[in-house]
């Protein structure tokens, strides 16, 4: 964590949950401040329900982001030359 920045939680509340187009379960959460999130229903805890406060946490992937900024310098390449 960098140095002099508090970590504080972030809780949702599941609001509902909902089918995409393709029948897809989809869980909204809202922040406190009444902003939505969507994700997809499988990434909640099992057994998660309607009116389930959950904690969100964030933590970076470094092998991610690797991979991700080769993938993106290989197609820089092909398109511009770059």
């Amino acid at each position: 964590m960098e140095q002099g920045r508090e970590e504080q939680a972030l809780q949702v509340t599941i609001d509902r949950f909902e089918r995409d187009a393709r029948g897809q379960r989809l869980a909204v959460l809202v922040f406190d401040d009444e902003q939505q999130l969507v994700v997809p229903q499988t990434a909640l805890p099992k057994d998660s329900r309607r009116g389930d406060v959950l904690v969100l946490t964030f933590a970076p992937d470094p092998e991610a982001t690797r991979t991700r900024a080769e993938r993106v310098a290989r197609l820089q390449h092909e398109l511009f030359g770059e």
